[in-house]
C-alpha cells in the first residue's frame, strides 16, 4: 500500500457542508468526489463504458462486481475557523445600483434581508487555513493517476459550493512540481471532437488575469467581472435564447426562463498564490451538450451550445490573457 500526503492552504471562501447539511466541515467524500470528476476530465479518450469500469475500480461503485474502492482518504484540518462575514466588496454597476461580483459568483449561497443586504444562509470555511490530506493507494501503479488528479483538483477548480465560480480553491504547499501545473496538460495527442463528458480535449481554452493580485479577492473579482462582462456580450439584454446555453437554468421571473434541463456551466474559475501573489484562471471544457438524446436535438443542442460559448470565448479575450497550451 503507498500513501501520499498533501498539505494544502485554503485560498477562496470553501462553501462545505457537514453530515447535517449546515454545519462547514471538510470531508473525505468531499474530496473523492472532486477527485473522480477531475479523473474522468484527464481520461476523456476512454469511451464511456471502459471509463465507467476503471472509474469503479479506482474508486468503488455499486454495481455489480465493481468492487471496494482501492483509494481511501483522511483529512486533518486542526479545527478550521468558519464564518458568515460578509465577502470583500467589489462593487459592479448595474443599471441605477451597483452589485458585489463577489456575491454574483456566490449566487445561491446567501438570503437578501431588508437593512443588511445578502446575508449567508451559512457559514464557510475562512480562506488562510491549512489542512493536510493522506490518500493510501492499494495498488501501487495508481500512485501517477492520484497524484496527477488531486493536482488538477488544486489547479483548475476547487471543493464545495460554487467551486466552478473560484471558491474552494486551494494551493499544494508540499507540491514537487512548478506552482502552474496546468503547463503539462498539452493539446498535442487530444482528441480534437467534443468529448462526451467534461473533459481535455484540444477544444478547451485558457485564460488568466492581466495581472497579479495582493489579495485573493482582487483576483476573484477580476474574473468575475470578465466573465459577468463576456456573458453580457452574447446577446442584448433581457434576452437569455444564446445565454442559457452556457448554463441552465436562467430564471429571471416566471416569464423569463430557460427551457432547458440543469446542465453546469463549461467554465471553471479558480484562484491561484504564485510568487506571493493571487492570479485568477478560466478553463474551458466542452463536451457535447445534448448527448444521450435523439440524433437531430443532440446535434442542434450542441450547435447552439458551441456558438453560444465561441461568443462568450471572444469576449474573454476583451478582460484576460488567453494561455498556449
Amino acid at each position: 500500500m503507498k500513501s501520499i500526503t498533501f498539505e494544502c492552504e485554503i485560498i477562496t471562501p470553501m462553501f462545505l457542508a457537514g453530515a447535517d447539511e449546515k454545519t462547514p466541515e471538510l470531508r473525505p467524500p468531499s474530496i473523492k468526489g472532486a477527485m473522480r470528476f477531475w479523473w474522468r476530465a484527464m481520461n476523456g479518450s476512454l469511451s464511456l463504458e471502459d471509463l465507467k469500469k476503471k472509474e469503479a475500480a479506482i474508486f468503488g461503485g455499486s454495481g455489480e462486481n465493481m468492487g471496494r474502492s482501492k483509494v481511501s482518504i483522511k483529512i486533518n484540518t486542526l479545527n478550521l475557523n468558519k464564518s458568515k462575514k460578509k465577502l470583500p466588496l467589489h462593487p459592479v454597476p448595474v443599471k441605477n445600483f451597483s452589485i458585489n461580483i463577489l456575491d454574483y459568483l456566490a449566487y445561491g449561497t446567501y438570503q437578501y434581508k431588508k437593512g443588511e443586504g445578502n446575508i449567508f444562509i451559512r457559514e464557510y470555511i475562512e480562506p488562510g487555513q491549512k489542512f493536510t490530506v493522506n490518500i493510501s493507494i492499494i495498488d501501487d501503479e495508481l500512485e501517477k493517476d492520484i497524484i496527477r488528479t488531486f493536482q488538477l483538483l488544486s489547479t483548475f477548480s476547487g471543493l464545495g459550493s460554487k467551486s466552478r465560480n473560484g471558491f474552494g480553491s486551494f494551493v499544494i504547499l508540499n507540491n514537487k512540481s512548478s506552482n502552474s501545473f496546468y503547463v503539462n496538460i498539452k493539446k498535442d495527442g487530444l482528441s480534437s471532437t467534443l468529448p462526451k463528458f467534461s473533459a481535455f480535449s484540444k477544444n478547451m481554452r485558457l485564460w488568466k488575469t492581466k495581472q497579479s493580485y495582493d489579495s485573493w479577492d482582487k483576483s476573484l473579482a477580476e474574473l468575475g467581472k470578465a466573465y459577468k462582462y463576456a456573458r453580457n456580450k452574447i446577446e442584448s439584454k433581457h434576452h437569455y435564447q444564446k445565454r442559457q446555453y452556457i448554463g441552465a437554468p436562467i430564471i429571471v421571473n416566471t416569464k423569463q426562463k430557460s427551457k432547458l434541463n440543469r446542465h453546469a456551466k463549461p467554465y471553471f474559475m479558480s484562484v491561484h498564490r504564485e510568487n506571493n501573489k493571487y492570479i485568477g484562471y478560466i478553463l474551458y471544457l466542452p463536451s457535447e451538450y445534448a448527448y444521450g438524446l435523439e440524433s437531430l436535438k443532440n446535434f442542434e443542442e450542441t450547435k447552439q451550445f458551441k456558438e453560444a460559448c465561441n461568443s462568450l470565448n471572444q469576449h474573454l479575450k476583451d478582460k484576460l490573457v488567453e494561455v498556449s497550451l
